[in-house]
């Protein structure tokens, strides 16, 4: 039986703990690419999907249950970083006020476009100069549950580490292949394996539900204040824009997303 005891204390000084901090806060360069998660959930999800855990923080007081002790063996069977922190210390970790006592730091894949297998029939979505984090991690989870093969970011203004990001991708992140990428590099990938580049604006004159979709398309999501970069205009396929009827000129970049992939998966299937 695990002896908590044996597991090493740190205090807000400790060097992952600090690490972590800073990660939480966005505050440093990320080279290696972690991710904070608080709870069980949360890190279970991740290593389901296949990521590397670096550094497990462990609260005694509040750890509960057989899953979070499970959790504990295997981050000292994979020799990761394991602390055990007190209440206050984690308090100023998590945001989170749950009972389970735990917080980590993950790996997040990195991926290129060889990643990308081309489909039959299949989307990809491009997010161009999207800078709101909790918006870019919105738009993740909507992608993934349209069922896009993937995402690619061009001229881009986040992280992809950020937490606001990460806690609204609500796992997606994990999962879904997201490369990012110049507009030439990804524009040149997009026709060698001939997708419809189809972009979204206000002034377009035909309606996202008028258009016809091919079977491979790629949809350009601009930024949430200048929209899509003329960069992809000057080499889209097609442009199209989603009716507004009230004072508003515009949806939030997350609503428009999922009516535009949702509205091309269902031409695909019909």
């Amino acid at each position: 039986m695990l002896d908590m005891h044996q597991i090493m204390p740190a205090g807000q000084h400790n060097i992952h703990v600090r690490q972590y901090l800073a990660l939480k806060n966005n505050t440093k360069h990320n080279p290696e690419h972690l991710i904070t998660l608080e709870g069980l959930g949360p890190i279970q999800a991740a290593l389901e999907a296949g990521l590397e855990l670096s550094c497990l923080f462990v609260c005694p007081e509040r750890l509960r249950g057989s899953d979070g002790m499970a959790l504990i063996e295997l981050a000292i069977t994979r020799k990761v970083h394991l602390y055990q922190v007190s209440e206050k210390v984690l308090g100023s970790m998590v945001d989170w006020e749950g009972p389970d006592g735990l917080a980590a730091m993950v790996r997040l894949r990195r991926y290129d476009l060889s990643h990308l297998k081309p489909r039959q029939k299949g989307t990809l979505l491009i997010l161009d100069g999207l800078q709101i984090p909790g918006n870019i991690g919105t738009v993740i989870r909507s992608a993934d549950g349209a069922g896009a093969h993937g995402i690619i970011i061009t001229q881009s203004r986040q992280r992809l580490t950020h937490p606001k990001l990460v806690r609204a991708s609500m796992g997606s992140l994990f999962t879904l292949p997201i490369i990012e990428s110049d507009v030439e590099t990804a524009y040149a990938w997009l026709k060698r394996y001939g997708y419809q580049v189809v972009t979204t604006s206000p002034r377009a004159r035909v309606s996202f539900r008028q258009a016809h979709y091919s079977a491979r398309t790629a949809i350009v999501m601009g930024n949430e204040r200048e929209g899509v970069s003329e960069d992809w205009f000057a080499c889209h396929d097609l442009s199209v824009s989603i009716p507004m009827r009230g004072r508003a000129d515009s949806l939030n970049v997350g609503n428009a997303a999922v009516l535009m992939l949702y509205e091309v998966l269902h031409q695909q299937q019909g």
